[in-house]
């Protein structure tokens, strides 16, 4: 049985991967790195990061989690998450019993 506390919204997921999705070029940009480059740390084709850096896929919630972790091991890029509200600042809240699942949805709202 899964604890409620590990149980990620879809609805969350959905908003929190199209907020990252639409600042993976500036992201990329700030510490100069190719599509082919991130694919390849991600575990992906060049081709599908293009698909899903240009809209015309869907991310799973496994790259965006990838990605997420990326970019925030790097000063520069983690940064920029924080000022761009990027980083599910939240999410870690949720892991750390410090926000209910309710509390998340409603800051969606």
């Amino acid at each position: 049985m899964v604890r409620e506390k590990w149980r990620i919204p879809e609805h969350y997921k959905e908003v929190s991967i199209l907020l990252l999705q639409a600042n993976l070029p500036s992201l990329r940009a700030r510490i100069g790195i190719s599509q082919e480059e991130m694919a390849n740390i991600i575990g992906v084709t060049r081709q599908t990061y293009y698909a899903i850096e240009s809209g015309k896929r869907r991310m799973m919630w496994s790259a965006y989690m990838a990605l997420l972790f990326f970019f925030n091991s790097i000063d520069s890029t983690a940064e920029m998450m924080r000022e761009l509200r990027v980083f599910p600042t939240e999410l870690v809240m949720l892991f750390n019993d410090e926000i209910s699942n309710q509390d998340l949805l409603d800051l969606l709202n």
